[in-house]
């Protein structure tokens, strides 16, 4: 539909205009009114008609006077005028000033509805002729994001100057919007979530008067450039995200803010705003990202500790909450210190590792430990890997609450735990069974039946496992390692190493 504006000095006259024709019918709606042309100037700059329908003698400020202001002021706005027969002569002038057809007093329906198809028309092309352009711009801005290239570059800068009329030193400002992938999910595409994102955007723009640009660069990104002068300020862009979580069905983030450039240095200006967006790590999704907030961060690579026997005692106790309120200070402290993603995901993949490797247990059937690992490198935000770990947490208190059922079952994992932190201390079949309360025949018998493999073969496992790690090091002796590992006999342990990997100590050191 098509909005019209009417302006008319008779209020009669006027409400009869609004309420008695029937400009629905024509696809039109009556988007204000107004009696003499300045109070219809200041109103129209705040309703942006497609039509305004005016009449022509008026006080304060005639129609004759109006039509040049909307001319001048509003391209592709179009004038009608309103006019007597005693009145006629007027129109010569209406159409000197850019009118596109009159209608005369008093108004005939079936003219009314000529006139106005043919005004629906100008409509049409001035709407298409808007889109082509606005599409040129876009284009030529997101080449422009990405092009490194100087004389490229100001090849562009001169073809937009000459569209928008603009001088090509101009200065723009982006801010970059995104909407969260996960948001998207649950039956809506990403197509129609950019469509309605793109679409309050231009009313929440069009409100404050202000000339954009919309730029869609990756799937589910769009960019707004606008002139630096005119940017918003911070208040008002929170405002903004206020306004998108009270009317949106999904969560967006935006990188607002950045630093201005020239059309020859746009790319640099996407190049920070996607910096400021992939804050959104740290941040969190559904937020405005201000880029005085993210410009003097410092990004560490030194993960501070994680009392790691303590949250995996909480997991044996089946606390699941005490480890989960652990894991979540330790990651707000990772956030804080703004630890480089690569870094958390390598922690993160390792402590999960460790919580299904102390499970003793094959990994529960349908659980993908690849997948897990493809979910924490891909993540989007840090509050994503939380959920994961978690996940893999209560799927371990879960599995240890059900084999805990069975007496002899919680016998053995205690055992396993124990054998776990205490493989480099001299451990005998008599030393567990006495922490068991077991004969060691029968702990022998159970173990056995519940793991598959004697305690001996369980405990040189581990501590050879161990004993691979240690030989990353050139820095320790073989004896040392044996040492650290709970075998005084150097010999034995080499020996022991060759009959299970099938290489001695130091041939495994050289293939590292």
């Amino acid at each position: 539909m098509y909005s019209i504006f009417l302006v008319d000095d008779e209020e009669l006259g006027l409400e009869m205009m609004r309420d008695y024709i029937r400009w629905e019918e024509m696809g039109i709606y009556v988007v204000g009114t107004a009696g003499n042309g300045r109070e219809a100037l200041e109103k129209i700059e705040a309703t942006q008609p497609d039509i305004v329908l005016t009449d022509v003698q008026m006080p304060i400020m005639n129609g004759i006077e109006l039509a040049k202001n909307i001319h001048e002021c509003y391209e592709g706005m179009q004038v009608m005028f309103l006019t007597g027969h005693d009145e006629f002569h007027y129109v010569k002038s209406a159409l000197n000033v850019g009118a596109v057809g009159y209608l005369l007093k008093p108004l005939d329906l079936n003219e009314i509805v000529s006139v106005i198809e043919k005004v629906k028309q100008r409509c049409e092309e001035v709407r298409m002729k808007k889109r082509s352009m606005e599409a040129a711009k876009a284009n030529i801005l997101k080449e422009l994001s990405y092009e490194k290239n100087a004389e490229r570059a100001a090849d562009l800068a001169s073809s937009f100057s000459r569209l928008t009329r603009l001088p090509e030193s101009n200065r723009y400002a982006l801010a970059l919007f995104s909407i969260d992938p996960k948001e998207a999910e649950g039956g809506r595409s990403l197509e129609d979530c950019i469509g309605r994102l793109v679409s309050f955007l231009d009313y929440f723009f069009k409100a404050k008067n202000l000339e954009v640009v919309f730029v869609p660069y990756k799937e589910g990104e769009i960019g707004v450039f606008m002139e630096a002068s005119e940017q918003p300020g911070h208040y008002a862009w929170e405002d903004l995200a206020e306004a998108i979580r009270g009317t949106l069905d999904f969560t967006v983030t935006a990188a607002v803010g950045g630093q201005d450039a020239e059309l020859i240095h746009v790319h640099q200006l996407y190049e920070q705003m996607r910096v400021i967006l992939n804050e959104r790590f740290y941040e969190g999704t559904g937020t405005i990202i201000h880029a005085n907030a993210v410009c003097n961060q410092f990004y560490s690579e030194h993960i501070p500790p994680f009392a790691r026997k303590e949250w995996f005692d909480a997991i044996n106790r089946l606390d699941f909450e005490q480890a989960a309120q652990d894991l979540h200070r330790h990651i707000e402290g990772l956030a804080t210190l703004r630890i480089k993603k690569k870094i958390i995901c390598d922690w993160s993949i390792d402590l999960v590792d460790e919580l299904l490797e102390q499970l003793h247990e094959p990994v529960p059937e349908g659980f993908k430990r690849a997948e897990l690992y493809h979910s924490i490198y891909n993540a989007l935000t840090l509050n994503e890997i939380e959920d994961l770990i978690l996940g893999t947490a209560e799927n371990a208190v879960s599995l240890l609450g059900e084999r805990f059922m069975d007496k002899n079952a919680k016998l053995i994992h205690k055992v396993r735990t124990m054998i776990d932190q205490n493989y480099d201390q001299p451990i005998t079949i008599n030393s567990l069974s006495d922490q068991v309360y077991l004969s060691p025949n029968y702990l022998r018998s159970i173990f056995k039946d519940k793991t598959g493999m004697t305690i001996h073969d369980y405990l040189t496992r581990i501590r050879l496992d161990k004993a691979k790690e240690l030989l990353a090091d050139g820095s320790l002796k073989i004896q040392d390692i044996a040492q650290r590992v709970g075998y005084e006999s150097t010999s034995y342990f080499i020996s022991l190493f060759l009959k299970n990997q099938g290489v001695t100590p130091n041939e495994y050191r050289k293939n590292i």
